[in-house]
C-alpha cells in the first residue's frame, strides 16, 4: 500500500493535497502552504489560466460543456482549490446577480423559465465552499429542498414523479456542501430529505444493474452518476455500512488492477481545458477515491 500512496503523492499538487488530507488525514493547517499551490500550479492553475476577459471559462455560464463557467467552478472546487479563490467568488456572485429566479432557482439555460434541479445542486456544491457567506445561497437551497420527490430522490423532470440518480447524487452533494459550510437555516429539514434520498438510493442497490454505463470508472464526473460517484459520496457522509452497499463495494474490488491501482475506463465526451489523465491507463483520482472508499468500509490499512 506504501508503493501506491507514494505513488499518488508524486502527481499533480491537488493530488499531493487531496491524498494527505483524505487518505493519510493530516491537519488542515498543516496542509496549507501545499493546498496554496493550487493555484499556482499543475492543473489549478491551467483552469485559472483560461478565463477569459469576460471574467467566464468558456463562452458564458454553461456553454458549452464541459469548458463553461458552472463546470469549471465545479473540477476547481472538487480538486481542492483553496475557497478564498477571488476569481471563483466573483463568477459565483455573478452567477446570483444574473441567474437567480424569483423561486430561488438558478436558470443557466436562457431558454428556460424554471431551472434544472441537477444543475442547481452543482451551484449549491460549489457556491457553499466558495462563498458560504453569500446570504442568496439559503434560498437556492430552500427551493432545492422543495424539489424532492415522493420515492426520496429529485429529478430534473419537474413533471415527473419519479426521481433520477443523476439529479439526486448533485443534490446530495450539493447538501452536504451547504451543511459542512455551518449553513443553518433549514438544516434538520435537508437532513431528512438527505437521508430520505440516500434510502432510496441504497433500496435500489445504488443502480448497481440499472445501467452498464454506471459501472465505468469515469472522472470528472460532470452531472452524471455512477457507481463510484455513490460510494464516494457515502464514504464523505460517513453513512455507515449497509448490507445493500455490498454488491457496489464488491463490483469496486474488483475493478483494482493486477499492480493495485484503479484505471480511468470513461471520459464523459464534451469540450475539455486539457486532458488530466489518460483513458486506459492507471488513474490517480480513481485510486485515491476508491481507497478512500475501502478506508471507510473495510478500515484499509495505509502504512
Amino acid at each position: 500500500m506504501s508503493t501506491i500512496i507514494e505513488w499518488l503523492l508524486q502527481g499533480d499538487v491537488c493530488i499531493q493535497y487531496l491524498t494527505r488530507k483524505y487518505l493519510l488525514k493530516e491537519n488542515e493547517t498543516d496542509l496549507k502552504i501545499l493546498r496554496e499551490r493550487i493555484a499556482s500550479e499543475g492543473w489549478g492553475h491551467r483552469f485559472l489560466s483560461a478565463r477569459k476577459d469576460s471574467g467566464h471559462w468558456g463562452l458564458w455560464f454553461y456553454q458549452p460543456k464541459w469548458t463553461s463557467t458552472h463546470y469549471t467552478l465545479l473540477d476547481l472546487k472538487n480538486i481542492g482549490l483553496p475557497s478564498h479563490n477571488k476569481a471563483c467568488r466573483e463568477m459565483i456572485v455573478r452567477a446570483f446577480d444574473e441567474c437567480m429566479l424569483d423561486n430561488g432557482g438558478i436558470n443557466f439555460a436562457k431558454s428556460m423559465v424554471q431551472s434544472d434541479v441537477a444543475v442547481d445542486g452543482m451551484i449549491l456544491n460549489y457556491a457553499s465552499y466558495f462563498c458560504p457567506d453569500e446570504r442568496r445561497i439559503e434560498n437556492l437551497a430552500e427551493y432545492t429542498l422543495n424539489q424532492a420527490k415522493t420515492d426520496g430522490g429529485y429529478t430534473w423532470n419537474q413533471e415527473s414523479e419519479r426521481s433520477d440518480p443523476h439529479t439526486t447524487i448533485c443534490v446530495l452533494e450539493g447538501f452536504h456542501e451547504y451543511r459542512n459550510a455551518g449553513s443553518k437555516k433549514l438544516s434538520e429539514e435537508i437532513q431528512n430529505s438527505e437521508e430520505n434520498a440516500i434510502e432510496w438510493m441504497l433500496s435500489n442497490k445504488l443502480f448497481i444493474s440499472s445501467d452498464q454505463r454506471y459501472q465505468k470508472l469515469s472522472y470528472p464526473y460532470r452531472y452524471r452518476y455512477d457507481i463510484l460517484r455513490a460510494l464516494e459520496y457515502l464514504a464523505l457522509k460517513h453513512v455507515p455500512f449497509d448490507e445493500r452497499m455490498a454488491p457496489a463495494l464488491e463490483w469496486l474490488e474488483g475493478k483494482k488492477d493486477k499492480s493495485g491501482f484503479w484505471r480511468l475506463e470513461n471520459i464523459h465526451k464534451g469540450n475539455l481545458h486539457f486532458d488530466m489523465e489518460e483513458k486506459g491507463k492507471p488513474s490517480r483520482f480513481i485510486t485515491m477515491k476508491a481507497l478512500l472508499i475501502q478506508k471507510a468500509y473495510y478500515d484499509v490499512s495505509l502504512n
